[in-house]
């Protein structure tokens, strides 16, 4: 399966899908800036703004491509002048034929501890696919993106966008529009990979930190105030099983939990309460 491929079986569904992704790409645009915008929509301009305003005639032009510091101040720094395809940078002049991709050797892999994801700000992470491709993207304030750099020079993929893409949701209220992006096995194999295990989790883009249930149940991803709505709502009197029979028999992620007088579980704190079994219609009739 394609890392970005959806199926959809119907032009109204296509249609509304596409209605959600505007509105989801729009939240998750509210907190990112220009820079680190989406670099799939990026068109090259002349820009001017300046951090080195030099004239042509001043400037050298360079001899072989540009290096680190000079991609570090496209993906991390300040805006870089271009003029007629020309861009120009404390007295060196390059185009961008000269400036290379990101090489993944200076990124570091997306990995969770504890639990955590955290992709610290101004910084290389890469996704490294079953093919042994790693696919490079830079961390900012709060979003995660393609290189500017490799956006500039072509060098931009789609599995680095939509990997970008994916962390990013997860850092506002965008997230509750992942789903249309990414299928359930999708986010499964995002989490899998970065080594997240089943239960509540965090990610952290920059300055912006959000915390999620990991559920083995039909739904993989669920915000923590979702979680502790859902959590209250079982084990509250009056709550989610108010018409059900005391007595009947829930299985929540692999273990019984029986139905008190009350119409509560008492069930842990933590526990999968996505991956719940409700009791069959016979037995509550018995």
């Amino acid at each position: 399966m394609n890392i970005n491929t959806l199926n959809v079986s119907s032009k109204s569904a296509n249609y509304k899908r596409g209605m959600h992704q505007k509105a989801a790409s729009a939240l998750l645009d509210i907190q990112t800036k220009s820079k680190e915008s989406r670099v799939d929509t990026f068109t090259r301009s002349n820009r001017g703004n300046s951090v080195d305003s030099l004239s042509g005639s001043k400037a050298k032009m360079l001899d072989g491509m540009v290096g680190n510091d000079i991609l570090d101040v496209f993906n991390f720094g300040e805006v870089i002048p271009c003029s007629n395809g020309i861009y120009t940078y404390k007295g060196i002049s390059f185009t961008e034929k000269q400036i290379p991709k990101v090489d993944s050797i200076r990124c570091k892999e997306i990995k969770a501890e504890n639990n955590i994801v955290t992709f610290e700000r101004d910084s290389y992470y890469k996704y490294t696919t079953k093919d042994g491709i790693a696919h490079c993207m830079v961390s900012g304030k709060n979003s995660l993106n393609t290189p500017w750099s490799d956006a500039i020079s072509g060098n931009a993929d789609n599995v680095s966008y939509m990997t970008g893409r994916f962390w990013s949701l997860l850092t506002g209220r965008a997230s509750v529009y992942i789903s249309l992006d990414f299928s359930q096995e999708e986010q499964k194999r995002y989490l899998d990979k970065a080594g997240i295990k089943n239960g509540f989790f965090t990610v952290q883009v920059g300055d912006s930190k959000e915390k999620y249930y990991y559920s083995g149940g039909d739904t993989v991803i669920h915000p923590k105030w979702e979680y502790d709505e859902h959590f209250a709502a079982i084990t509250s009197i009056g709550g989610l099983f108010s018409e059900e029979k005391p007595g009947d028999i829930f299985e929540i992620d692999g273990k019984e939990y029986v139905l008190s007088d009350k119409h509560t579980l008492y069930i842990p704190y933590g526990a999968d309460i996505f991956n719940i079994q409700y009791p069959s219609k016979e037995a509550s009739l018995t």
